[in-house]
């Protein structure tokens, strides 16, 4: 699956819906050859309608439960950006504060770290391969040269501590996004949809062994809404990955460019 969640938008929604109708054109000849033999047919024509109410329950609740695992995650990753960010941008200011040598210090470090976000650590969580082994580099010099400067003046010690901590949360900040791009649904986990959409899509068949019409009607609508709603966790599952929505270091690049 971490396959198809690769690739772009178009192959992925290309891709589920085929998977799905395939599934669904598989269980209909399955369906045409049981309906030849009277005696299966009979026994599979008592299945009532009230078998697909918690099927569909339940399948619908195991999506959602995903779905909101996946809306929370983008919305964490968009968070931890902005306030990794908005920690490096504060670090910038406080250290106009303190002496030509410092600030010049700092703001070197920044870019060391702004350029290997992206062109290291953004590529690295696209692979999902970014571990927290290895320290940045320029925020950890930027932090050194912060902790070596001795303050004269009260605005200067105040400004050193405010930018210590904004690179704390700079670091907490990207600690937080690598884990998040560590996380994705698992195979079991996407097991356990196709399944139960396979015996929701036989239970159609069995209700309406008779009607073939009917059967394929319902298994191209029914095919349909969970292909779209596989779709929807696939492109969001990983918003720091190379496939569907990826979530870029727009505001990094803003500080940068500043």
């Amino acid at each position: 699956m971490l396959w198809i969640e690769s690739q772009n938008t178009p192959v992925i929604v290309l891709l589920t819906f085929a998977f799905a109708y395939v599934l669904a054109a598989f269980v209909f000849g399955a369906a045409r050859i049981v309906a030849t033999r009277r005696l299966a047919a009979d026994h599979l024509k008592a299945t009532t309608p009230a078998m697909l109410t918690p099927l569909g329950m339940i399948i619908g609740l195991l999506i959602a439960f995903h779905a909101a695992r996946v809306w929370a995650n983008l919305d964490h990753a968009s968070a931890y950006v902005a306030h990794e960010a908005s920690a490096i941008r504060q670090t910038e200011l406080l250290a106009n504060a303190l002496p030509l040598d410092v600030r010049t210090a700092v703001h070197g470090g920044i870019m060391t770290y702004l350029q290997f976000a992206e062109g290291e650590d953004w590529p690295a969580m696209a692979q999902s391969r970014a571990t927290l082994q290895r320290p940045p580099p320029g925020l950890s010099q930027a932090m050194i040269t912060l902790l070596s400067f001795q303050p004269t003046t009260p605005g200067q010690q105040l400004a050193q501590q405010r930018a210590v901590v904004s690179i704390e949360q700079a670091l907490e900040a990207r600690r937080d996004r690598i884990v998040l791009s560590q996380g994705a649904i698992a195979p079991s986990q996407w097991i356990a949809i196709v399944a139960l959409a396979a015996l929701l899509f036989w239970t159609i068949a069995m209700v309406h062994i008779d009607w073939p019409v009917t059967v394929a009607v319902n298994l191209f609508i029914f095919s349909s809404a969970v292909a779209a709603c596989v779709v929807l966790l696939v492109i969001n599952d990983r918003p720091f990955a190379a496939g569907g929505y990826t979530l870029q270091p727009d505001l990094l690049r803003q500080i940068e460019a500043d």
